[in-house]
């Protein structure tokens, strides 16, 4: 019954919803109620936080690694030439493979964008940072305000440890440029949650009010108020909330630069999070109409110079050996990018909703090579925590594990299975083992019946239960175990003698 009113809810309310939330208020209509569901999320956990806090070593300022973490923002599996693209170029993020690890059983930890970005920072599935119930919206929103009345946090909780809280007490310098899409009340902001500078929009550029932050402040481009930000004319429309969107990616990649420079001498953090390929659309106006791939490859195309501009502006400073850059995307594909053979795209918990390019690249100690290991984006904190020489709190469950002998050393995944969330669900839909992905009950009607698949083998088209029937029965026990397991313990909490 559950999963059969999560199937309405996605096929009758979002349309009216969308109405409400998107179209009026872009139309001028706004709310009076926005006060009048404030609260944040309940954070009982917050003293184990702090504790654990103060008791995080300082990093070797001469040993550690310095980490950039670049992650885009629907991203298709297919959108890459390095993944048989003909349409879209995208050179760099080519060569930067070339140099270092893809992973090509890489997932996010959900098929939309905000419990992606919380389990990317956290190391935790969905559930345990109350993202499940789909992404956040702005209170000017009537979708924000709809998650306060039905009692859903529109933020991350207090108590939730975020890796650059963890890094910048061991020593970093943490900063953070792009989309962050996990809150923006006072206390749940960027820099309110361990990044010492940040640059970027709090939502997706699909929502309203979209304005440019430095700080916790509205910012001003070049002495210009937010309205007028960027250069812009009557045949180059502005963003929600006024932004010149075609202007964005340059504006990340110049403060992403700016960080390397001015951080260049101690261990550093950058977290840059773009806002494209995310919808609608804005081509950068001196590559507009390049590439093959029409607008939707101009942005990607814009994407990968910005990637390469990053990585030439490590080399320039001499950090190349001393840096590990991860290249990731939040989820699948939206209807403009491609899943390449995938099945499925973005909101989904097919393959192409969460299978995703994954780039590592550390000169002179990734070799250069491809991994069919299975991996997840909760795997990005206890990977760079491991690496920086910091232990993972004990106080909660982190779901992720740590990749650095995969990276470095060609291990096997230190997971035995994967699990994959669906969007409005707090319990998993489906998992997946090294060879066999289960897909649990849909919850649609006509269709509410497991499917299990070979990865190696097809596209999720045939069920092969009736061929592999102890695969299905072994993975179906393991599918039901984590159900009861969330349901018992949601949020992962460790008693102490544990």
């Amino acid at each position: 019954m559950r999963r059969l009113l999560r199937f309405l809810a996605l096929a009758l309310g979002f349309p009216l919803l969308f109405v409400l939330g998107v179209g009026l208020p872009a139309l001028g209509v706004r709310w009076a109620w926005v006060s009048a569901f404030p609260s944040p999320p309940d954070a009982p956990h917050l003293a184990e936080k702090e504790a654990y806090l103060t008791s995080v070593p300082a990093a070797d300022p001469d040993q550690a690694p310095n980490f950039v973490v670049i992650f885009f923002d629907d991203l298709g599996w297919g959108d890459l030439s390095l993944q048989g693209n003909s349409l879209i170029s995208t050179p760099h993020i080519d060569q930067a493979a070339s140099e270092g690890l893809r992973m090509d059983h890489f997932y996010s930890a959900s098929p939309v964008c905000t419990p992606s970005r919380a389990a990317l920072l956290t190391g935790r599935y969905p559930p345990r940072t109350r993202t499940d119930t789909h992404v956040y919206f702005p209170d000017t929103m009537i979708l924000g305000r709809i998650r306060r009345v039905l009692g859903q946090p529109n933020e991350i909780p207090a108590d939730e440890i975020f890796l650059p809280e963890v890094l910048r007490e061991a020593g970093y310098a943490t900063g953070m440029v792009g989309k962050w899409h996990l809150g923006e009340m006072p206390g749940y902001r960027p820099t309110e949650r361990g990044f010492d500078s940040y640059v970027g929009v709090h939502w997706s550029n699909d929502m309203v009010p979209l304005h440019l932050y430095r700080g916790t402040d509205v910012a001003e481009e070049d002495g210009r108020p937010p309205s007028t930000f960027g250069e812009h004319d009557e045949e180059r429309p502005l963003g929600p909330g006024g932004i010149d969107q075609s202007r964005l990616t340059d504006l990340y990649t110049r403060e992403a630069i700016s960080f390397l420079e001015a951080q260049r001498e101690s261990p550093f953090f950058l977290y840059l999070a773009h806002t494209f390929p995310h919808v609608p659309h804005y081509a950068s106006p001196d590559h507009a109409g390049k590439s093959e791939g029409g607008v939707y490859g101009d942005v990607v195309e814009d994407l990968d110079r910005s990637t390469g501009a990053v990585l030439a502006a490590l080399a320039r400073l001499g950090l190349d050996e001393r840096t590990i850059v991860i290249i990731t995307s939040d989820n699948g594909p939206d209807y403009g990018g491609s899943p390449g053979d995938l099945r499925g795209r973005k909101g989904q918990t097919y393959e192409g909703g969460q299978r995703v390019p994954l780039v590592v690249r550390w000169p002179g100690h990734i070799p250069p090579g491809e991994t069919d290991a299975m991996g997840m984006n909760i795997d990005v904190f206890p990977t760079l925590l491991a690496l920086a020489g910091i232990p993972l709190p004990s106080d909660r469950t982190i779901d992720g594990r740590d990749l650095d002998r995969v990276w470095t050393g060609g291990a096997d995944s230190p997971h035995d299975e994967l699990f994959y969330f669906p969007v409005l669900s707090s319990e998993p839909d489906a998992v997946r083992d090294d060879r066999f992905k289960l897909l649990g009950e849909t919850g649609v009607p006509g269709r509410n019946r497991p499917h299990l698949t070979r990865l190696d083998a097809d596209a999720e088209a045939h069920d092969l239960r009736m061929k592999h029937p102890e695969d299905a029965s072994r993975l179906g026990e393991r599918l039901a175990s984590m159900r009861e397991e969330i349901r018992e313990n949601p949020r992962g909490w460790r008693s102490p003698e544990r």
